[in-house]
């Protein structure tokens, strides 16, 4: 397996790919969770607004998306680690 070779043909650089893909989503719900201004609504007494909501929503659904897709990119890993221990077995 050729590891410089194009993601389409290398499922371990396409996993790869996938998990970093995976981390930014993480890390941007998380950055535009700790941008809510949840102090601003606390401090007038007021409830939040429904966009504000509507953002931090959004935020933790874009969360959960970058937890599924590490979580298939794992297992893209975990598969292709079993089939490469079977083909070692089976040479030795």
């Amino acid at each position: 397996m050729n590891i410089g070779s194009s993601p389409a043909l290398n499922p371990l650089a396409s996993s790869r790919m996938g998990i970093q893909a995976a981390t930014n989503l993480i890390n941007d719900g998380a950055q535009a969770i700790a941008h809510q201004s949840v102090s601003a609504a606390s401090s007038t007494g007021s409830a939040p607004s429904a966009t504000s909501s509507n953002d931090l929503i959004g935020a933790l659904v874009q969360e959960n998306q970058g937890l599924y897709l590490a979580k298939a990119n794992v297992k893209g890993i975990e598969i292709i680690n079993k089939t490469l221990d079977s083909l070692f077995q089976a040479v030795a």
